[in-house]
């Protein structure tokens, strides 16, 4: 059946450079959430949202690539696939208290990758093609479970988008583990099988951001609408369109320990 994208507040982005959001040291420093705010330590989202490193070995050097997560169970990691190309050597996962990070630091593996379904969007819908759209959701399973943070539940629907989105990243640094910051997001348009391109306001989403959580949140709480997969930008490393992959149409009944929230 075809999809058809719901707009927002559709606008053209002229010239535009579409980069995944994953960095590794050869690259510029990482940096995090350009502007928004700073996670506070009651944040729900701050407390689910995490750091991955990843260790890749593609020819005769090691190479670290930085990305962000969501804890969508109490072993289970949510981020974008391909944060973890290359077949890793090793990965980590680090959380934080407020945007510091804290220890302990868990090791992780990959345990399912997913292609969800763009639909379709038409080429006025923020002045893109699907075909330039990086869209894949990973999931990893520490190494133990994490007993002291809340999982954020998935959304059960990817056709009812909400009208605010928020996103966290950490952007993890050259120096080390990276500062956690948050941003509002507002959607612009929307395919019926969840693909969102939402505008950061008062920030930009940069280089490890890749894989942050995208939430929505209604009367029973925060739930994740999908992960950044993508920043539309026409000044590298950095913009203020994101592309977020949705995770509801790819979990749903498959979800690893039914992680989907029932619908009402």
């Amino acid at each position: 059946m075809q999809t058809r994208v719901t707009p927002f507040r559709p606008r053209r982005a002229g010239r535009l450079i579409l980069l995944a959001l994953g960095a590794c040291l050869s690259a510029a420093p990482a940096r995090a959430i350009d502007g928004g705010a700073s996670a506070s330590r009651g944040d729900a989202l701050a407390q689910a949202t995490v750091g991955i490193g990843t260790v890749t070995r593609p020819d005769d050097r090691y190479r670290l690539t930085r990305c962000s997560g969501v804890l969508i169970a109490a072993d289970l990691v949510l981020t974008a696939a391909h944060c973890l190309n290359g077949d890793p050597v090793g990965a980590i996962v680090v959380f934080y208290r407020g945007s510091q990070a804290v220890s302990p630091v868990y090791t992780a593996r990959t345990i399912a990758r997913y292609s969800p379904d763009p639909g379709d969007l038409s080429a006025e819908a923020a002045g893109i093609t699907l075909a330039d759209l990086s869209l894949d959701l990973a999931v990893l399973r520490l190494s133990a479970p994490v007993r002291d943070r809340a999982p954020v539940p998935l959304a059960s629907s990817p056709r009812r988008v909400p009208a605010a989105l928020r996103m966290a990243g950490v952007g993890l640094s050259q120096r080390g583990v990276g500062r956690l910051r948050t941003a509002r997001l507002v959607p612009l348009a929307a395919s019926s099988t969840g693909l969102t391109i939402a505008r950061a306001e008062g920030a930009r989403v940069c280089l490890g951001d890749s894989g942050g959580p995208v939430v929505g949140q209604d009367r029973r709480g925060l739930f994740v609408w999908g992960v950044a997969s993508a920043v539309i930008t026409a000044r590298a490393p950095c913009g203020n369109l994101v592309v977020v992959a949705p995770a509801a149409q790819v979990f749903g009944e498959r979800a690893p320990g039914r992680l989907a929230r029932s619908a009402e």
